[in-house]
């Protein structure tokens, strides 16, 4: 399992939120350039650095849920999947 940061919003407020995800039922994570934007024109009313970028996290219908935005870009999440899983090396 690996931790993620989801930003949502109800009622016109922001919120992060913990969430930990089995990184074999993530199937695709893209760019989620609307929250990037959103962001750096200050319309996510969170304490954020306007560096930061936000992807979309597709899951496995199986999982019962669609998708989640979360805080790091593909590639840091991509290497978050990575650390976590072991591999066997042959030698």
């Amino acid at each position: 399992m690996i931790e993620l940061i989801t930003i949502s919003q109800a009622n016109q407020m922001w919120y992060l939120n913990k969430v930990y995800v089995n990184p074999n039922h993530v199937v695709m994570i893209t760019n989620a350039e609307t929250f990037d934007n959103m962001l750096k024109e200050g319309k996510i009313d969170l304490a954020l650095d306007k560096n930061i970028s936000f992807s979309e996290v597709k899951m496995n219908p199986v999982t019962g849920y669609d998708k989640f935005i979360v805080v790091g870009s593909p590639s840091v999440i991509m290497e978050k999947m990575n650390k976590n899983t072991k591999q066997l090396l042959k030698g």
